[in-house]
């Protein structure tokens, strides 16, 4: 498992959106295929729209950039 993983683990179960949300994205910025980068994208985007977090436009922007919302 990778460092990355074990934080996301943690942060669910710590149920910490905030870092949810960054951790997710940097998901996406490491993700080599475009199946991944949607799904990672998507989570960030979800946890940041639940919390009115002001990356909600800038990871809506990046799925759009990706086709993944039309």
């Amino acid at each position: 498992m990778s460092d990355l993983d074990q934080r996301l683990l943690e942060a669910h179960a710590r149920q910490d959106h905030a870092a949810l949300v960054t951790l997710y994205s940097e998901a996406a910025e490491m993700s080599e295929d475009e199946d991944s980068r949607g799904f990672y994208l998507t989570h960030a985007y979800i946890f940041a729209l639940e919390l009115g977090h002001p990356a909600a436009s800038t990871l809506h922007g990046k799925l759009k950039a990706t086709g993944r919302e039309e």
